[in-house]
């Protein structure tokens, strides 16, 4: 279990994950708060499963909210690149002034300067990485 548990968080009152400093998502339970999870590299960290960034140890990370909304920056910025990472769970007014909140996390990266090179580990685990996870990769 972690020592540390500094974490900005993102939601859309239907579920939430915690995002750690560095821009890991390492707690979500979908679709619901009472779900099993997907990461849970909050209570394991070699078999919970995460979804994270890999950059060279130049980088300085830091993270806040954007303005007043429940968007999270995470920042990875060294002398020569810089990234943005946007996170953020939806949740939509509809036409007939219902809110819909799918279960969904949005992940945007936005180059901010010269040519960041970053490894994407996308590592969900299923319940708790008690089942067999399966990963297919549809489009490009």
């Amino acid at each position: 279990m972690r020592n540390n548990l500094d974490y900005g968080i993102i939601g859309n009152c239907r579920t939430a994950a915690l995002v750690s400093k560095k821009g890991s998502i390492d707690w979500l339970c979908l679709p619901d708060f009472d779900s099993p999870s997907i990461f849970a590299r909050l209570l394991d960290d070699e078999r919970g499963g995460s979804f994270h960034f890999e950059v060279s140890d130049d980088y300085v990370v830091t993270q806040n909210y954007h303005g007043h909304t429940n968007i999270l920056l995470t920042r990875f910025e060294s002398p020569e690149h810089g990234f943005i990472v946007f996170d953020y769970m939806p949740r939509y007014r509809t036409e007939e002034l219902r809110y819909y909140m799918p279960p969904e996390i949005h992940r945007y990266i936005r180059v901010i300067k010269g040519r960041p090179e970053v490894r994407v580990v996308y590592d969900p685990q299923i319940n708790y990485a008690r089942e067999a996870t399966c990963h297919e990769v549809v489009g490009k």
